[in-house]
């Protein structure tokens, strides 16, 4: 186990604040301190590093998403790094995220005890971030009906609509690391981008939590059966929400919802209990067993999920369960190969680069049977 944690924190006003420590005897001084920052600082993205520092060996936490704060990790003469940096940076991970919801219920010593972590941003949330920045899911919007678009033809269009100047690379990221996009250099000069997965966000039902509870909580069996039909098929004249009807209005509720959904999956916290819900119901003890967060922060991310018609509370039994299950899936673009042929045709692409995107659609899709 590491010799010592702690976590430091850049206030505008105060300097440098050592936030939590463990073991609280531990001490540090400015010099160190600083140190440690001007070591992280050099990267733009989540990141852990082993400094030497006055005789320590600190390793370093840190993520643009939080961009203040600091994890570190004060490791033992013989510790092997490589060994415990999967670990370290999911404790990290964990640990920021949990600062930055409630940083006085931490109990540091108890995560680093447990070895608790917060796993790397899953599939699914990767394609939730692509809806969190107005210019990425422009963008989406602009491959789905353009199917494959010369890099430079499409910055200039991204410009145009937001009517400033936007790095391409930047707006485009969410859509690259979620695989939602391919951008390679086709020929010698012709930077392509090219689809090769569409997504869907919607609520589904919770079928899965409510067989589970027929199964083993038949005292809420039937009153959660209740809850779930008068969220998706109310008596008339109310609609419910329906997923599965082709929906072009851009003011329609489910794409203003497909925001909504975005927000929750994405954030790390709301994910983990969430996801927890997923197969059954439970209680927020049961919940915080599982995911390793603390109780307090559980019944504050249950509250919030609530409000959100995502779960439901059964006071009674003090048991937590999924009213929608919040999903965000990817799928065959099947629709953009006429659109190809339909280029090519008129010139617009090459063969090479029609025979390029059907070739990434294959590596991407076909031998998933």
């Amino acid at each position: 186990m590491p010799e010592a944690t702690f976590v430091v924190q850049l206030d505008d006003f105060q300097g440098f604040i050592v936030e939590q420590r463990y073991p609280t005897t531990l001490t540090l001084n400015e010099k160190v301190l600083n140190l440690i920052f001007y070591e992280q600082q050099k990267e733009n993205k989540e990141n852990l590093n082993l400094a030497e520092i006055e005789g320590l060996r600190i390793a370093i936490f840190s993520s643009p998403q939080y961009p203040k704060r600091m994890v570190c990790t004060i490791l033992g003469a013989e510790e092997d790094f490589d060994l415990v940096m999967d670990g370290l940076s999911g404790s990290g991970r964990l640990i920021l995220a949990l600062m930055n919801e409630d940083a006085e219920s931490i109990n540091l010593e108890e995560i680093v005890k447990a070895g608790s972590i917060l796993e790397k941003t899953s599939e699914e949330q990767k394609l939730a971030e692509i809806f969190l920045t107005p210019s990425s899911a422009l963008l989406l919007e602009r491959m789905q009906s353009e199917g494959v678009e010369k890099a430079a033809k499409l910055s200039i269009w991204l410009k145009n609509q937001v009517q400033d100047e936007v790095d391409l690379r930047e707006a485009m990221a969410p859509l690259m690391n979620s695989g939602v996009v391919t951008v390679e250099l086709v020929g010698k000069t012709s930077e392509m981008v090219f689809l090769v997965k569409d997504i869907f966000g919607y609520r589904a039902p919770p079928v899965e939590s409510i067989k589970r509870a027929a199964q083993t909580m038949p005292g809420i069996a039937e009153k959660y059966k209740e809850y779930v039909t008068a969220f998706f098929s109310p008596p008339p004249p109310s609609k419910g929400y329906n997923p599965t009807l082709p929906v072009n209005d851009p003011n329609s509720p489910i794409l203003e919802d497909r925001e909504k959904i975005s927000h929750l999956l994405a954030d790390s916290l709301n994910y983990m209990v969430l996801d927890s819900l997923r197969p059954e119901p439970l209680s927020s003890s049961d919940v915080s067993l599982k995911t390793a967060l603390p109780e307090s922060i559980v019944k504050k991310v249950l509250w919030s999920l609530e409000s959100e018609k995502v779960v439901v509370h059964f006071v009674e039994e003090d048991v937590w369960a999924l009213l929608t299950n919040p999903r965000i899936e990817s799928f065959i673009p099947e629709y953009i190969l006429p659109m190809i042929s339909k280029k090519v045709s008129e010139k617009e692409i090459t063969s090479e680069v029609a025979r390029r995107h059907l070739e990434l659609l294959i590596q991407n899709y076909g031998e998933r049977e």
